[in-house]
């Protein structure tokens, strides 16, 4: 399994030495005298936390909804995440290799921080160091199950827990060894290593206390994880319980005012937890510029736009500009230039940035701070779960949409159209965000792909109007030939791969 560990020593001691926060030595090496201290030890769980804001955005995001019926490629990609909007996976592509690879090399690294924190906790026989390092193991325990999470939801087939012992799940490192070779084991093993890991967590932040916009994690963002390993275990009961305690501690934005600051200021009081990007470190956040890559013309006062991916005409339907406070930030009529021609067309917005890291006041960054969790979705959890458990959800729907600008829909939205009405908020809510493709296969839905007539032109026109079917298999992403060849207890590919 050495291609799970393919970032150690130099390569972690430099992450983490980068770190604005962190004061040591520059020669310093892991394996030096230093490896052991706190600040150190805080240098590898900064570190960490840059991993995660790594995987919470650009690619880790958009190749993901790129399979989906959201996006269409354009003429601009210049193929970038051509492989995913074409639907044409295979093991030896270099993306799907990148993102196991960079999953599991943050894996690493947390493997590598947490055993030179038990070193630590060995040494320190005072308890001088207890209440940080226990901090700090909890932290981490935090982030190596929201990673083994992502890897589950790209890489497994859904959870069912009537057959979950049978499914494949992938290979769960519990400790730093560069030359281990882990079989990939079952989906429920897989989920119980994540579970162990948020209890672990859950237990070490108790104390930390959860706050609007939180840059680090707390007890809440705990929670929020909860609910969403719950739904995706089918765990309705909880999924409801976790999201629905998140409610009064975090209010919905009900203007389009909050929605743009939250989006363009990173402030907001329904954001649970958010990693911190500074303008100093733009790099640790993945890029979302193929989704509008707008040149300001001053003639005009408008952004001229040559997106690598635009919005099929699905999503851009759900929305109500003259009652939807979300539209205008989420997405927004733009103008598309391509070949001397300006075409007018809706664009997803939500992601062209902070505008308080814009060094140019027209240059757009496509970065912010990762919003890991939202209270909105809590909100779609909770009516999701709901429905799932009793048939119920109408209530914690209803209050996101009233909140959105939104009329409340009837009482007697039931059964399927209720259910629809939740997907499509999904949809209009968490737009852009990764989560289409896991809802898909959650949903066992398959789609078809939609196109904005006005921009036809500008189309790569991949499987418009075709429909792609309940549970396609490709909908899970193969594991990497890479992996496969050089760990030989590996087991099973995915089906069909």
């Amino acid at each position: 399994m050495r291609r799970l560990y393919f970032m150690i020593a130099v390569a972690m001691a430099s992450v983490t030495l980068s770190s604005c926060e962190l004061e040591i030595d520059p020669d310093t090496s892991l394996k030096g005298a230093d490896a052991a201290d706190i600040e150190f030890i805080n240098g590898m769980r900064l570190g960490a936390y840059s991993s995660l804001k790594g995987i919470t955005s650009g690619g880790y995001l958009y190749y993901a909804d790129y399979q989906t019926d959201l996006f269409n490629e354009t003429a601009m990609s210049g193929n970038r995440g051509g492989f995913f909007a074409r639907l044409n996976l295979y093991d030896s592509d270099q993306d799907i290799n990148s993102m196991w690879n960079g999953y599991y090399s943050r894996i690493s690294d947390i493997n590598y921080a947490l055993m030179k924190l038990a070193e630590l906790e060995q040494k320190d026989t005072e308890g001088e160091f207890i209440e940080k390092t226990s901090l700090y193991k909890a932290e981490l325990h935090f982030m190596r199950a929201y990673t083994m999470h992502q890897l589950a939801l790209r890489f497994c087939n859904d959870y069912e827990p009537a057959i979950a012992t049978k499914q494949l799940g992938v290979p769960c490192p519990k400790e730093y060894n560069p030359d281990a070779q882990l079989n990939r084991g079952t989906l429920d093993a897989t989920y119980k290593f994540i579970l162990s890991d948020i209890a672990i967590a859950e237990q070490g932040l108790k104390d930390v206390a959860g706050s609007a916009d939180a840059i680090y994690l707390t007890a809440d963002a705990v929670t929020a994880f909860k609910a969403q390993v719950a739904l995706q275990m089918h765990d309705y009961e909880n999924a409801s319980k976790y999201a629905s305690s998140l409610y009064t501690s975090y209010p919905l934005a009900t203007t389009p005012e909050e929605i743009e600051k939250m989006w363009r200021e990173d402030i907001s009081t329904e954001t649970i937890f958010q990693p911190e990007v500074r303008s100093t470190s733009l790099g640790t956040v993945g890029s979302m510029s193929d989704y509008y890559a707008g040149s300001w013309n001053a003639s005009s006062s408008a952004y001229l736009c040559q997106p690598a991916y635009v919005l099929t005409q699905t999503p851009v339907s759900l929305y109500n500009p003259a009652k939807d406070i979300r539209y205008g930030t989420y997405i927004a009529p733009s103008y598309i230039y391509r070949s001397g021609s300006v075409l007018p067309g809706v664009l997803m917005t939500k992601f062209i940035g902070n505008k308080s890291l814009q060094t140019i006041k027209t240059t757009l960054v496509y970065r912010n701070m990762p919003k890991v969790f939202r209270v909105a979705e809590m909100y779609l959890i909770d009516a999701e779960a709901q429905y799932r458990e009793s048939g119920k959800g109408l209530e914690p729907l209803n209050a996101l949409r009233q909140a959105r600008g939104l009329d409340a829909l009837p009482d007697t939205t039931t059964g399927e159209e209720l259910f629809q009405e939740i997907k499509n908020e999904r949809i209009r809510e968490m737009l852009g965000e990764g989560h289409r493709l896991t809802d898909l296969k959650r949903w066992h839905d398959g789609y078809v792909r939609t196109f904005q007539s006005s921009l036809q032109s500008v189309l790569r026109g991949h499987y418009i109007g075709t429909k792609i079917p309940a549970d396609f298999f490709m909908f899970t992403w193969p594991i990497p030939q890479e992996e496969l060849s050089n760990n030989l207890n590996f087991g099973e590919q995915n089906a069909n791969y």
